[in-house]
C-alpha cells in the first residue's frame, strides 16, 4: 500500500512513533535490521558495516586505518582492495529500493528520503525540536553539562547530516526532501503518529 521514511533529529522519539504505526498500521519497521542484512551480505559485521554511517569521521580514519581495510577485503575481489563508498552505497540503495517494491514499510534513516524521493506512495517524514528542548532534554535524562550535551547532539547529528551528503548530495535540512515535518519539541508521540497516519491517505490513494 504505501512506505512511510523517517529522518529524525535527536531526541525526537523516532523509534517510539515507528513502533506505535507498526501497531496501528501493520506495517514493518525497518531500522537497524537494514544494517543487519547489508553486513550479512557484505560478509561484515554489523560493527564494521556501521563504519560506512560514520561519514564525519576523518576519511583516514574510514579508508586507510589498517585493520579496517583489513576486515573489509575479505569483500571484494583482492584486485579491488578495500570495499569502498560506492559498494556500500549501491547495496544500501537496493534493499531500500527492494522494501519498496515489497510494500508496507517504515524506514528509520538510511538516506531513504532521497532513494525513495521520486517514488509514488511514499510519505517523507522530518522529526524534528529546537536546539534547546533537545539541549536541556538530554542534560536531564543523563545528567550531563550543557557542553557534554551540546556536543553529543552535534556529534549524532553531524553523522546524520553528512550522510545525506556525502552520499547524496543533498542538505539533510533541506524541507523539500520531506512530505511532512513534525515539531516534536510541541507535539506527542501519539499527536505525530495521527498526523502520519492522515497524510499517509494521500499516499495510498497515489500509488495505486
Amino acid at each position: 500500500m504505501a512506505v512511510i521514511t523517517i529522518s529524525k533529529e535527536f531526541g525526537t522519539d523516532s523509534e517510539t512513533i515507528a513502533l506505535k504505526l507498526t501497531g496501528k498500521l501493520g506495517y514493518e519497521t525497518i531500522g537497524s535490521r537494514l544494517l543487519a542484512q547489508i553486513a550479512k551480505d557484505l560478509n561484515l559485521s554489523e560493527s564494521e558495516a556501521n563504519t560506512f554511517r560514520q561519514v564525519s569521521k576523518s576519511s583516514i580514519l574510514r579508508f586507510l586505518d589498517r585493520y579496517t581495510c583489513s576486515i573489509v577485503q575479505k569483500v571484494v575481489d583482492q584486485e579491488q582492495g578495500c570495499l569502498d563508498d560506492n559498494a556500500y552505497h549501491e547495496k544500501t540503495k537496493a534493499l531500500v529500493e527492494k522494501i519498496y517494491d515489497n510494500d508496507n514499510a517504515i524506514i528509520l534513516g538510511w538516506g531513504a528520503q532521497c532513494i525513495l524521493r521520486d517514488k509514488p506512495g511514499v510519505l517523507h517524514v522530518r522529526l524534528r525540536m529546537d536546539d534547546e528542548k533537545k539541549v536541556t532534554a538530554l542534560m536531564e535524562k543523563q545528567n550531563l553539562d550543557r557542553k557534554s550535551a551540546e556536543r553529543k547532539i552535534r556529534s549524532m547529528e553531524k553523522d546524520s547530516s553528512e550522510y545525506i551528503k556525502h552520499y547524496f548530495g543533498s542538505d539533510w535540512n533541506d524541507i523539500r526532501l520531506y512530505d511532512l515535518v513534525i515539531d516534536m519539541g510541541n507535539k506527542s508521540v501519539d499527536d505525530a503518529v495521527a498526523l502520519i497516519c492522515e497524510n499517509l491517505k494521500h499516499k495510498i490513494h497515489g500509488r495505486h
